[in-house]
């Protein structure tokens, strides 16, 4: 006589695989949400919440933390009398914004030159130095105040040095790149030097890693 299971332990015997199942899918998205890129200079799972803050664009209009909402936000601090570092950030910028356009993925992302000399740096002048990089970049500036008020949150540093006789004068700033996402979240920190294929490649990691996350 062949002994049958009773309704009860085949209940039971379900129930278990039911159970082991459920923890297997839960361990294996909690796995893939806490393994982001291994990037330097990404901040996860803490990236930092920008706050309100007011600056002026290129164009004399009011460019706030809203501006940064919905899309892509590459960062980048210096000043148009830069000689060196900046032309060639930007440069480098243009050129992995180009190469977003002929994979399609131009659309969302801003390339954004904040000035930390905004004394001399104009919204006129801000407008004619960005468009010679891209005719789409973006130029900030305002006050010294409406400056800090984006500085200060992210922690840039910037120093005037002395004067010359002619009045010219160095300004001492980061030449990193400062990623924000869409949520108008700090997401990396891409320390220079920089290449236009590594920041290229970071970027779109971050941004799939990002986009899966926010998915769930």
């Amino acid at each position: 006589m062949i002994n049958r299971p009773s309704l009860h332990t085949l209940t039971i015997v379900i129930a278990l695989i039911a159970f082991g199942t459920g923890i297997g899918i839960f361990t294996a998205r909690q796995q893939h949400i806490q393994s982001p890129p291994n990037i330097q200079g990404m901040m996860w799972p803490d990236p930092k919440s920008l706050q309100a803050f007011s600056t002026i664009d290129q164009n004399g209009r009011e460019f706030t933390l809203e501006n940064l909402q919905g899309k892509w936000s590459f960062l980048f601090f210096g000043y148009t009398h830069c000689p060196d570092i900046c032309p060639i950030t930007l440069t480098i910028l243009d050129q992995v914004y180009d190469e977003l356009a002929t994979r399609d993925l131009q659309s969302g992302v801003q390339m954004i030159f904040v000035s930390v000399d905004p004394e001399r740096d104009t919204s006129e002048q801000l407008h004619d130095y960005v468009s010679y990089f891209n005719e789409d970049f973006l130029g900030l500036g305002g006050s010294l105040e409406q400056v800090k008020s984006l500085t200060g949150q992210l922690g840039i540093p910037f120093f005037h040095n002395q004067a010359s006789s002619s009045g010219d004068y160095l300004v001492d700033h980061s030449a990193s790149l400062f990623l924000v996402s869409p949520q108008a979240r700090l997401i990396a920190v891409l320390p220079a030097p920089h290449q236009t294929g590594e920041v290229l490649s970071r970027f779109l990691e971050i941004r799939s890693f990002i986009d899966k996350q926010v998915q769930h």
